[in-house]
């Protein structure tokens, strides 16, 4: 993993957690651009983000189980970091259901057929 301002931040927390966890969690962050980890809140929020989608978009197998707790990992991560330099409500505003992942949920839901309307 890259040496920037997220992975310095995350390091540090990393040491106590499961080594697989830990492993998926780097994954993470490993898979975006420096350009977007140069502030912890927003790429640890990033990497959950992302996280979420791959597995929103798997087939349920059980390796999306660790991608899960990983991208929920990283989302709590971000909320510390917010937390740690005043700026959780900056953070819930960008991600929550009126940031991101209303966003996000929203294209899901209207790319979604409504349950019960398949083949009508």
């Amino acid at each position: 993993m890259s040496e920037n301002a997220t992975t310095r931040w995350l390091e540090s927390r990393l040491v106590t957690a499961p080594a697989e966890l830990s492993a998926d969690i780097r994954s993470l962050v490993s898979s975006l651009p420096d350009s977007e980890l140069r502030d912890p809140v927003r790429g640890l929020a990033a990497a959950a983000l992302a996280g979420l989608e791959q597995v929103a978009g798997g087939a349920g197998v059980r390796r999306e189980a660790l991608r899960l707790l990983a991208a929920d990992a990283a989302l709590t991560y971000a909320f510390e970091a917010a937390a740690d330099s005043g700026r959780s409500e900056e953070l819930a505003e960008a991600v929550g259901l009126r940031g991101e992942l209303g966003r996000r949920l929203a294209e899901a839901t209207a790319a979604s057929p409504t349950p019960g309307t398949e083949g009508s």
